[in-house]
C-alpha cells in the first residue's frame, strides 16, 4: 500500500471519528434537552387527584417548609408525588406491564394473571393477634346478647374456589383451612354459614355457560351477585328464612366493569358484567337511609355510580359507617350486619325477609352498637366478611369491645375513605 492510500485511510478514519463524536454529542444534548423538558413539564403541569387505571388517589406535591426539609419528609413526599404525577405515567406503567408479561412474569403486586382472563389475588396470611382479638370480641358479644341469633359468614376469595384458574405452580396458602380454623374458635351458639362449601359445590357442578357468568369477577376482588345468590340460597334455612315463592330475576347493568385487581396489576385485558337481582313473588318494599349523608332512597342500587371507575359502588354507593333499611315485611325479624364490602351485593337477597336491616361497617363506625340493638329490636346478627379482610381487620374487635362503653377505639379509617374497595 503506497503512502497516498495510507493518507486517505487516515483521513477517512478521522472523518468517521469526528462524525461519531458529533453524533454522540448531539444525541447526548437531545437526551439532556428531553430530560429537562420532562422535568419542567412535570414541575409545572397540573396535578391529577385520582388515577382511574389504578383506582386510587394520587400523591400531591408537598409544600416547601423548613421543618419538612429538616426532617427529610419534604424530599420523601416530593419523590412520591413526582412518581405519581409523572408525565404519561399510565403509558409507562402499561409498557412496563407488557414487557414483564412478555418475559414470563405472571404475578404483579400480589395479583396472579390467571386463565380465561381471570386476575386472582393471593390470599392474605392471617394476623394471629388480630384474628384472636376479633374472635374473642365476637364470642364476648354473643355471650352478652344470648337471646340474639348469631351468624358468621366468611367468604373465601377466587383463588381458593377456582385454583384451576391460577398460573401453574402459583404459591397460594390454604385459605379455606384458615376460615375453618377461625370458625372452629367461635362459640357453639354461632350458626356458621359455610360459604366455601356452597361456592365449591356450585363451581365444580356448573356447566361451562354458568362458569362463564362467574361466581367472582375476573378483574375485581369481590364475588359477583351470582356468587352471593349461590351462598344465600344455600344458607336460607340456616338463616331461618323461608324463601317460598320468591325468585330473583337478573338484570345486567354494566358490561364494562374493571375492578381493583385490574387497577393493581396493570392488566386491563378483561371486562366484567355487573348484574343486579330483582325479587319477584313478593310485595315487600323498602326504604334505604344513609345517616352519614342523611340521604333516603327507595333502592339499594345507585345507578349513578355505573358512570364511575368503580362500578361495584352500584351497591349502596360503596361503604358507609351505617345504612338503615326499613321494609314492609312483617316477619318480626330485625337484622344487624357487621360487614365489609362483600355484604353490599348480598343484601339485595335479604330485603323480603326482615323488617329492618342495619349495616355497620366497623372500619368507619364510631358510635354505640348497643343503641342500634335497642332501637331496632335486633333479633339476628350476621358477620359477613371476605376472608382477606377478616384475617387482618382490627376494627370489628374495637367496635364490639366498645359496645356498652361509648365509642370505638382509635385507628379506623375516616368515613371519607368509605369506598367499595377494602383494605385488601
Amino acid at each position: 500500500m503506497d503512502r497516498q492510500q495510507k493518507q486517505k485511510r487516515r483521513e477517512l478514519k478521522k472523518r468517521i471519528a469526528a462524525n461519531r463524536r458529533f453524533h454522540n454529542t448531539w444525541v447526548t444534548r437531545i437526551v439532556y434537552i428531553l430530560i429537562v423538558i420532562v422535568l419542567l413539564v412535570n414541575a409545572f403541569k397540573g396535578q391529577k387527584d385520582f388515577s382511574d387505571n389504578e383506582n386510587r388517589p394520587l400523591a400531591q406535591r408537598p409544600k416547601l417548609t423548613w421543618d419538612g426539609v429538616k426532617s427529610g419528609s419534604f424530599a420523601k413526599d416530593f419523590e412520591t408525588a413526582y412518581a405519581d404525577q409523572f408525565l404519561g405515567r399510565d403509558v409507562w406503567m402499561t409498557a412496563k406491564y407488557n414487557l414483564d408479561y412478555m418475559t414470563g412474569k405472571r404475578e404483579f403486586d400480589g395479583i396472579y394473571i390467571g386463565k380465561k382472563g381471570y386476575l386472582l389475588s393471593a390470599p392474605k396470611t392471617p394476623d394471629e393477634d388480630s384474628v384472636k382479638n376479633t374472635v374473642e370480641a365476637m364470642n364476648s358479644f354473643a355471650s352478652k346478647y344470648k337471646d340474639i341469633k348469631m351468624y358468621a359468614l366468611i367468604v373465601p376469595d377466587a383463588a381458593a374456589i377456582m385454583p384451576d384458574m391460577l398460573p401453574a405452580k402459583a404459591p397460594v396458602r390454604d385459605q379455606i383451612k384458615d376460615i375453618a380454623s377461625i370458625e372452629g374458635k367461635l362459640l357453639d351458639s354461632f350458626n356458621v354459614i359455610d360459604a366455601a362449601d356452597a361456592l365449591n359445590n356450585a363451581y365444580k357442578s356448573a356447566n361451562s355457560a354458568t362458569k362463564e357468568k362467574g361466581l367472582y369477577y375476573r378483574t375485581d376482588h369481590h364475588w359477583t351477585s351470582l356468587g352471593a345468590l349461590t351462598v344465600f340460597q344455600d344458607s336460607a334455612s340456616t338463616l331461618g328464612v323461608s324463601v317460598g315463592e320468591v325468585t330473583y330475576v337478573p338484570h345486567v347493568v354494566s358490561e364494562t366493569f374493571q375492578g381493583t385487581l385490574a387497577s393493581r396489576s396493570g392488566n386491563h385485558g378483561s371486562e366484567d358484567q355487573i348484574t343486579v337481582y330483582e325479587p319477584t313473588g313478593t310485595d315487600v318494599i323498602y326504604n334505604c337511609y344513609y345517616p352519614d349523608s342523611q340521604l333516603r332512597l327507595r333502592s339499594i342500587f345507585r345507578s349513578e355510580y355505573l358512570d364511575e371507575k368503580d362500578q361495584y359502588m352500584v351497591f349502596f354507593g360503596g361503604n358507609h359507617p351505617t345504612v338503615e333499611i326499613e321494609t314492609t315485611a312483617e316477619t318480626g325479624k330485625n337484622l344487624l350486619i357487621f360487614k365489609d364490602s362483600y355484604a353490599n351485593s348480598f343484601v339485595q337477597f335479604l330485603t323480603p325477609y326482615y323488617e329492618n336491616i342495619v349495616l355497620v361497617d366497623p372500619r368507619y363506625y364510631y358510635d354505640d352498637v348497643d343503641s342500634i340493638i335497642k332501637t331496632y329490636n335486633i333479633t339476628d346478627v350476621l358477620y359477613l366478611y371476605s376472608a382477606d379482610t377478616f384475617v387482618v381487620d382490627t376494627s370489628l374487635a374495637d367496635t364490639l369491645n366498645a359496645a356498652g362503653g361509648g365509642t370505638a377505639s382509635k385507628g379506623k379509617a375516616s368515613p371519607s375513605d368509605a369506598t367499595s374497595t377494602d383494605a385488601e
